[in-house]
């Protein structure tokens, strides 16, 4: 691997990918499975809000198969018709994951875990949505499934949070870290880059301190203005500018670069379904992660170079 001077890497990898880990662990990539659990979101109930996060439009990311109304153990018998004995991921990610009580929460991961072909569990959930009890449910499965709790983040910025209507700060998701922790569980952040009020220097401190963290994964968004959410009304009268495709592989670089070598990178880029999607208008995922990767190798930058050196 070679830089734009023309002078050769000293590391072998630019992030290490989900596709990568999954090998590690299984010696073969697996697909994932998504699952709405039933359990809505407290931030669309008014136990915290009514109207969800500003960026918020859960039709915009969950397949069709994904139905609130339907159990998930026969979301994933729809979802894997024809699909035989191939191993899979179950991977609740509607609403949010956590947001039930405990016996129903432990009889739900165990009707999944104990179906045939289910190798792992990932819990999409908010980080004001996770307690000791809640974690418990999961140890009996730890050392039989591959199990992640996913953290919705999305800036490690309190001001930001407050303006996208999170409905949390980021000490919640400190404290959900470290429960999870103490019993062994992986945690993944989800982040969002261009967040309105958010230049770079409060994009990149969020990379450092899910440094300070040291996640086992990260979930990489840029912002998307999506129909029917209240980004919309935001964008519409002038008050949100999305990144542009230029931009976006530079701050991409240099959020890896600040995030430990061993974070798993699950996700570059956000992927809106359907015609929800009004800005930016950006290629194809596929394409946009060949833009980052090409920009990467030309720049001779590398997951973990700043944390490797302490500049975080």
């Amino acid at each position: 691997m070679t830089n734009r001077t023309g002078k050769k890497s000293q590391r072998p990898f630019l992030y290490r990918s989900l596709a990568s880990y999954l090998r590690e662990v299984f010696g073969q990539t697996l697909r994932k499975v998504s699952l709405d659990p039933g359990f809505g979101c407290p931030n669309r109930d008014g136990t915290i809000g009514m109207d969800g996060c500003a960026f918020c439009n859960m039709e915009s990311f969950v397949p069709s198969h994904v139905r609130a109304d339907v159990d998930p153990v026969e979301q994933i018998r729809q979802a894997r018709e024809g699909k035989g004995d191939e191993p899979f991921i179950a991977y609740l990610q509607a609403g949010t994951g956590t947001y039930t009580t405990a016996a129903r929460f432990r009889e739900m991961v165990d009707n999944i875990c104990g179906l045939p072909g289910v190798t792992g569990l990932f819990i999409g959930t908010r980080p004001d949505c996770v307690d000791g009890e809640m974690l418990d449910v999961l140890r009996p499965w730890l050392y039989r499934k591959l199990v992640w709790l996913e953290l919705g983040l999305q800036s490690a910025n309190d001001a930001t949070l407050d303006r996208i209507g999170r409905g949390h700060n980021v000490e919640s998701f400190s404290k959900a870290r470290a429960l999870a922790s103490d019993r062994g569980i992986p945690v993944l952040a989800h982040v969002i880059l261009g967040l309105p009020g958010e230049g770079p220097e409060e994009m990149m401190g969020t990379a450092s301190y899910l440094a300070r963290q040291r996640v086992e994964g990260v979930k990489i968004h840029h912002l998307q203005v999506i129909r029917g959410t209240r980004m919309e009304e935001l964008f519409r009268a002038g008050e949100v500018v999305p990144l542009t495709m230029d931009s976006y592989p530079g701050l991409v670089a240099g959020f890896l670069e600040r995030l430990p070598p061993f974070t798993v990178i699950q996700r570059l880029a956000a992927d809106a379904m359907g015609d929800l999607l009004i800005a930016p208008q950006w290629p194809d995922r596929g394409k946009v992660i060949e833009t980052i990767r090409e920009y990467m190798l030309e720049e001779g930058k590398w997951q973990g170079r700043l944390y490797e050196k302490g500049s975080v």
